[in-house]
């Protein structure tokens, strides 16, 4: 192991050279390794201090000594990066930096971070590398400001009794490098104000002294554990620009409160030099024992644990810390094994073994994918996954209040999605806890196993239930890996519904203009079925057809799979280039309804619920409220049909329709239609439209047209148009008995005896002969010979 864990640093070295960020997977190819075995080399070697890491997803590898004075302050890349970097801006900032003050309760580190911040300005050489740090507690002359005054500002000689000799004082000693104010706050006003001329002009007077100034060139960093506005001037605040608070160490990262204790047993192992063990339960005993004097009150905390360990066991090799009157030495459970020797620290169960846990976790989701398993297996996967990191040192980095803060914001989602669809109507705290986990837990892992083909597969699967899962992830607005948010969702909290969500077969849609009226119907509608039916588009008022067809093929192709049919609502416009967007878009039936009402909504959706067919839903429709209209099909008809319209109106036409039906034995549909109508039908269609239309029997010429085939009927008493509808009709399966029955059927009816039968309203004795003189002075006045037609 130790020559491969080498052979890892040194294949770093060599692309450290090529490259500034160097990532796991890279050091795996280059060494020829797995990328779990490097990940774990690499661990070992970041803890044996050889190497430092930066980032989180993905992380970037350095040689140690590649950092600056900040990378070995725990949280310098996590909670306090900020913090780290406003340091370092306050160091920079040219010609002299500029003052801070740094805030926080007792222990939490303020005097840590001001050595830091010194160290960073002589790596960066803006101060000299002799440059001094000098300290003052406040506190210690808070009861005497003139000695305070004396200590800080120096003094001559002879400016009290006792002072024999000139003294320089903390200023002068700080000059060309940092004075660090801890307790600021007991400074006295005097002082406060001698030192907001010193900050602003870098002059002052020694005590006792009036007539020759001091100038210096100092760095200031100030420290207080209380509230600035109750205890410094405002004129001293204002000279100083930049305040960064330190946190108690309670309100940290879980993951960086491990890093601590895991650090102070560290110090501890080297001091000893004894190898150490610390189970779980010690280390999350320390995490939830409040530390009033945080950092420091920890280290202590842990250095009388080690004592104790020592003193009873000094002459073992191996050291067993358990918390007083507490036997948890059960190592099943898990531990810290530390070397004494510094060389080598083995954390069982760390972030990088929960990388190899969230790989096994895929491959198990992936294989049950495979075998189409039913969703409540692979809930079951991910939940004894759950219960089984609880059992592991992965366990140590959940941060209980970001998973409250997850859990919270998963609720409000969750909220949201089942108001508008209808779903999760009794929301399981329970679950959403499990998930808020789970996030919480990917959130702390340094990398994430690629989720991508389970997710492929769980969408080819449930795509109905993962369009839901999308919508909560948008609505959470988390940020995490989200593709395995996507699986927590669906395994998690949707595995119990996800299989009522798959079970409707017919894809429903509505559209309205303007305001949030889809929405508000979609809510009722899901909400009373129970489920999630409808999907809702609420568009703009000048919204086109086409931009709302883009909408709707948006929606189609997240639904990931095929139905036997689509219904449409929406509130108004054209209902037939509706159909004609919409229907380029499917392979499937299409019913579309315009005039959208919340009853007829809810009449679709309980239809839908109780999986009513298709046909039969499209057949309920067009009894509808003639203020609504209806189309399921595209074109004048789904069978075969033949279209009459005759100039002289309906009637008429109606005339020749029940003729054709009592001779036609064809199964055909004989449609009539006002002349107008069909004038305009044929302009604004094409030849899918009349698909199914034989042909169109006309009493009146139509304009020039190639869509469909149009005879009139005075035409069949002529030769040629009566060889054509003859032709018409046996292509339909007609013989030539029912066609005879039908041509003389036709011409007895267009015969004067013919039309005086069907006259109603009108005396054929004496409209006919007026026809005929009519006809007659036609003839002469435009000297035509007219047919007997």
């Amino acid at each position: 192991m130790p020559k491969a864990k080498y052979r890892v640093l040194d294949q770093l070295k060599e692309l450290v050279h090529d490259s500034q960020k160097v990532t796991t997977q890279m050091v795996a190819e280059a060494a020829g390794l797995s990328r779990g075995v490097t990940s774990s080399y690499l661990s070992k070697l970041y803890h044996e201090g050889l190497i430092i890491k930066s980032g989180t997803k993905p992380v970037y590898w350095q040689l140690a000594g590649g950092g600056d004075a900040f990378s070995a302050m725990i949280g310098a890349d996590g909670s306090l990066k900020k913090i780290v970097e406003e340091c370092k801006s306050a160091v920079d900032y040219p010609p002299y930096g500029f003052p801070l003050i740094i805030t926080g309760p007792s222990g939490v580190g303020k005097s840590y971070l001001a050595s830091l911040i010194f160290k960073y300005a002589k790596e960066k050489g803006v101060i000299s590398k002799d440059a001094n740090f000098t300290v003052l507690n406040c506190a210690d002359y808070a009861n005497n400001p003139e000695l305070l005054s004396s200590v800080l500002f120096g003094y001559k000689k002879g400016a009290f009794t006792g002072a024999n000799a000139d003294m320089p004082g903390l200023v002068d000693q700080a000059d060309g490098g940092y004075l660090f104010l801890d307790e600021v706050h007991r400074l006295p006003r005097e002082s406060q104000e001698k030192l907001f001329v010193l900050l602003d002009s870098g002059d002052f007077y020694p005590l006792g002294e009036n007539k020759e100034r001091h100038h210096v060139q100092v760095r200031f960093i100030f420290a207080t554990t209380e509230n600035l506005d109750n205890n410094l001037l405002q004129t001293f605040q204002r000279r100083v620009p930049l305040q960064v608070e330190l946190t108690a160490i309670s309100k940290r990262p879980l993951l960086e409160q491990c890093q601590l204790i895991e650090h102070f047993f560290k110090r501890e192992a080297l001091e000893m030099q004894r190898d150490i063990r610390v189970s779980y339960s010690t280390v999350k005993e320390l995490l939830n024992t409040k530390q009033i004097g945080n950092v420091g009150s920890l280290a202590n905390q842990i250095k009388l644990l080690c004592a104790e360990a020592f003193s009873n066991n000094s002459g073992l090799d191996l050291l067993e810390i358990t918390l007083p009157g507490k036997n948890d030495n059960n190592i099943e459970e898990g531990y810290w094994l530390i070397k004494g020797s510094g060389a080598e620290k083995l954390i069982t169960g760390n972030t990088d073994e929960l990388y190899s846990s969230l790989s096994t976790l895929l491959s198990t989701l992936q294989s049950q994918e495979r075998q189409q398993s039913k969703i409540n297996e692979q809930s079951l996967t991910l939940t004894r996954f759950l219960r089984d990191t609880r059992r592991t040192s992965a366990s140590l980095i959940l941060d209980d209040y970001f998973t409250d803060y997850i859990q919270r914001k998963i609720e409000h989602a969750l909220q949201m999605v089942s108001a508008r669809y209808g779903v999760l109507q009794e929301i399981s705290e329970r679950k959403i806890n499990r998930a808020a986990e789970m996030i919480s837990l990917l959130q702390k892992a340094t990398e994430l196993p690629d989720a991508k083909d389970v997710v492929i597969l769980s969408e080819k699967h449930f795509p109905r239930t993962i369009y839901l899962c999308q919508k909560t992830m948008n609505l959470a607005d988390i940020q995490v890996n989200q593709e395995w948010f996507e699986l927590i969702l669906l395994y998690v909290i949707f595995g119990n519904e996800a299989n009522k969500i798959e079970g409707q077969n017919l894809l429903a849609i509505m559209v309205c203009h303007g305001g949030g009226m889809a929405s508000s119907i979609c809510s009722v509608v899901n909400d009373l079925c129970g489920n999630y039916i409808f999907e809702a588009f609420d568009m703009p008022i000048d919204v086109s057809n086409r931009e709302i067809s883009q909408q709707v093929n948006n929606y189609i192709k997240k639904q990931g799979r095929g139905y036997a049919g689509t219904i449409l609502l929406f509130d108004m416009g054209s209902l037939s280039n509706m159909y004609r967007e919409v229907k380029s878009l499917l392979d499937t039936d299409l019913l579309v309804i315009n005039n959208l009402t919340t009853a007829i909504a809810l009449d679709i959706g309980l239809q839908i619920q109780q999986k009513k067919e298709f046909k039969k839903i499209a057949e309920k429709a067009e009894k509808y409220p003639n203020t609504m209209n209806v189309q399921y099909y595209e074109g004048i008809s789904q069978q075969q049909n033949i279209i009459v319209s005759c100039m002289s109106g309906v009637g008429l036409s109606k005339e020749v329709k029940e003729i054709s039906q009592a001779c036609l034995q064809s199964e055909v549909e004989l449609i009539t239609m006002d002349y107008r109508d069909l004038k305009a039908t044929l302009q604004n269609h094409d030849h899918s439209y009349f698909k199914n239309t034989r042909f169109v029997l006309t009493t009146a010429d139509v304009p020039d047209q190639n869509v469909a085939e149009v005879i009139n009927i005075y035409d069949i008493m002529d030769k040629n148009g009566d060889l054509k509808l003859r032709s018409l009709l046996e292509q339909m399966g007609e013989n030539k008995r029912t066609i005879n029955d039908l041509m003389d059927e036709l011409l007895r009816f267009f015969t004067i005896g013919g039309i005086k039968g069907r006259l109603r309203f009108m005396n054929p004795e004496i409209v006919i002969p007026e026809v005929q003189e009519i006809v007659a002075k036609f003839e002469g006045y435009y000297h035509l010979d007219l047919s007997g037609k």
